[in-house]
């Protein structure tokens, strides 16, 4: 379950990206030093970190199909994968948490190289920055003969992205996300900072 801290984030990021657009840099670093919270990365640690029965239902990993025996093409376009995410509304059809555009993530990081602290230690960077990584998964995960379509792709957090693994839902005991309808609201998942990408890229 998703704990409060990560809908706080989002609202703060959000906030954040809005300061940003408005010239606000001051404010929008000090935005994204709140949203920095300690308890999400002790959150993602459970989920991507070492194999627990209580998180992860099993600690052996399944066995997965040869790379010859998988669908060729593993995702979809860049612009096909846009289009997933919007129509999940950028939340995480698992678990309902918010995520953002890794564009306006990397918007973010190169504009505010401090604060956002996206080192390259995984557990070391900017919690909220590092859960809330939009990322597409495939239901039927790849490793096991899911297709590249769209139908066969959700949009995932990366905490239920990397947790879940090669795993099926069955073997994760998770309900099938496609039968959740997506929540559409003003949440862009920061994907309006993509188009300032040059302006705000310091680095």
């Amino acid at each position: 379950m998703p704990i409060p801290e990560l809908d706080l984030a989002a609202k703060l990021l959000d906030a954040s990206a809005s300061a940003m657009l408005a010239g606000k840099f001051s404010l929008a670093a000090s935005l994204l030093v709140q949203a920095d919270f300690p308890e999400i990365m002790k959150y993602a640690r459970r989920a991507v970190g070492p194999l627990s029965v209580e998180v992860h239902k099993s600690i052996k990993r399944p066995k997965c199909l040869p790379d010859c025996d998988r669908h060729p093409t593993r995702m979809p376009s860049v612009i096909a994968q846009r289009a997933i995410f919007e129509r999940d509304g950028w939340r995480c059809r698992f678990c309902g948490t918010k995520v953002i555009c890794k564009v306006a993530r990397a918007v973010i990081t190169n504009a505010f190289v401090i604060e956002a602290r996206w080192t390259g230690k995984e557990f070391q960077k900017h919690s909220a920055l590092y859960a809330l990584a939009s990322s597409l998964d495939h239901v039927v995960p790849h490793g096991r003969g899911g297709e590249n379509e769209d139908s066969n792709f959700v949009t995932a957090c990366y905490c239920c992205q990397f947790g879940r693994g090669e795993w099926t839902l069955e073997e994760s005991e998770l309900y099938d996300p496609r039968l959740r309808e997506p929540v559409h609201d003003e949440w862009d998942g920061l994907s309006r900072l993509a188009a300032y990408s040059t302006q705000f890229h310091l680095g």
